[in-house]
């Protein structure tokens, strides 16, 4: 993807929320859109999903607690499935009886990942392009969940500079395309008050934000599980000065000044920040928030015989490095 034309056409300066979306989500030319091949071993990158059927065991056993919860029996929406490792795991685990009650919706952005999907699922599975979609198809009552989800949205960075915050973007100059930092209004986060030194680099998934405050009116009851790397605000940066924006190209890890270059063939990402999260499911009247290590979310069902359930639960390791957020909706009295 040759960026230049682009950046120069708008100003010479385009933000790393903007390169962002056009390097993972362009139609053309984008890493989700046109050019993922795999996910696991044989992609770029690996989930939880490809390593164990551990999260799908837990979410399943979740499953069947909110429809206990909520006195009726709840559809699931995955959000951000992947190639449908976890939808396959979690409809073995949900039952027999259970799989023909129900109808698995996905969401995907990704027409190439909704199509992995479709073949993974089979008719189990309906797949759609938006979750507002899934919701109105479910009646707003559903299960809802999402693995390294927020990470996968463009995010803003900013340097603290000076006394003051600035936006970083992408610039050209001599025909080499470098980030650039510039004054800009800024968006809602826990991170500007807590990491205001010198040289500090931070991410704000502001796309986030907005999406989930978009389709949360349409969901009526149930849970949302969110589960991803990242941590909460204290604790985020530290020994970070350079921000957590990376990418992945045959699971090697790549620096954000080595992105450019590879936009549209590797995977970009940046950790999440659970108070900016916690903070947004919590403005939602009359919901339960919980948040957890991944640790204490999958132990009780990981098998101490397994590598990769040992894996994921480790500490320190995956199982302090991701975390779950959940936020359970109950009916209206």
């Amino acid at each position: 993807m040759n960026l230049a034309p682009h950046i120069l056409a708008h100003g010479n300066w385009i933000s790393m929320e903007e390169f962002m979306e056009l390097a993972l989500y362009d139609e053309e030319g984008g890493y989700y859109s046109a050019n993922i091949s795999d996910i696991g071993c044989r992609g770029d990158f690996s989930t939880s999903a490809t390593m164990s059927e551990l999260p799908a065991r837990r979410l399943a056993a979740q499953w069947r607690d909110a429809c206990k919860a909520c006195g009726r029996f709840l559809p699931i929406i995955e959000i951000g499935g992947g190639s449908g490792d976890m939808a396959a795991a979690v409809l073995r685990h949900i039952g027999f009886f259970n799989r023909l009650r129900m109808r698995y919706h996905m969401v995907d952005r990704s027409r190439t990942l909704r199509d992995f999907q479709k073949l993974a699922g089979g008719s189990a599975v309906r797949v759609h392009a938006d979750i507002k979609d899934a919701l109105k198809q479910v009646r707003g009552r559903a299960f809802i969940f999402c693995n390294e989800l927020p990470d996968a949205f463009p995010a803003r960075q900013f340097v603290f500079q000076e006394g003051e915050w600035l936006e970083l973007g992408l610039a050209v100059a001599d025909g080499k395309i470098f980030r650039q930092a510039s004054p800009r209004p800024l968006p809602e986060s826990s991170a500007f008050s807590r990491w205001a030194t010198e040289g500090q680099i931070v991410e704000v998934h502001e796309s986030y934000h907005k999406w989930y405050a978009d389709w949360q009116p349409l969901w009526k009851e149930g849970a949302f599980v969110t589960i991803d790397y990242g941590e909460l605000n204290d604790t985020l940066y530290h020994r970070r000065p350079a921000g957590t924006l990376r990418g992945y190209k045959a699971h090697t890890l790549l620096t954000a000044d080595e992105l450019p270059a590879l936009a549209g063939h590797c995977d970009i990402t940046a950790d999440v920040n659970f108070t900016d999260l916690m903070n947004l499911a919590n403005r939602c009247v009359g919901d339960v928030v919980q948040y957890m290590s991944q640790a204490d979310y999958l132990t009780p069902l990981a098998d101490p015989a397994n590598a990769a359930d040992r894996h994921l639960i480790a500490i320190p390791g995956a199982g302090d490095h991701f975390n779950v957020l959940i936020q359970h909706r109950f009916p209206s009295s």
